[in-house]
């Protein structure tokens, strides 16, 4: 009885993988993990820019230029991925 109830776990179970291994990003872990990095430093520095407004603007202006080299960095990453066809996942949902 135990090894019944075992088994139609473990065939719920495939069937549930089956039925949701096509759903999700189509985008790589690695890219999203680029991309997300990438859009917080872009709302930084609009932030940067609205504080400057406020005084100080050379503090400012000195995490700009920080922030700018990082930004290049990840699009320089971002740009790699594309160029060695790893921004899209195998398939959608395989999260390897």
């Amino acid at each position: 009885m135990a090894g019944d109830v075992e088994e139609q776990q473990a065939r719920e179970q495939t069937e549930h993988r089956t039925e949701t291994e096509d759903i999700g990003s189509p985008i790589s872990n690695e890219a999203y993990n680029v991309i997300t990095a990438l859009q917080a430093k872009l709302e930084g520095l609009e932030a940067y820019r609205k504080y400057a407004k406020d005084g100080d603007t050379e503090l400012w202006r000195e995490l700009t230029r920080n922030e700018v080299q990082l930004v290049c960095r990840l699009v320089d990453k971002l740009e790699a991925l594309v160029k060695a066809g790893e921004l899209r996942m195998k398939e959608p949902g395989d999260t390897h």
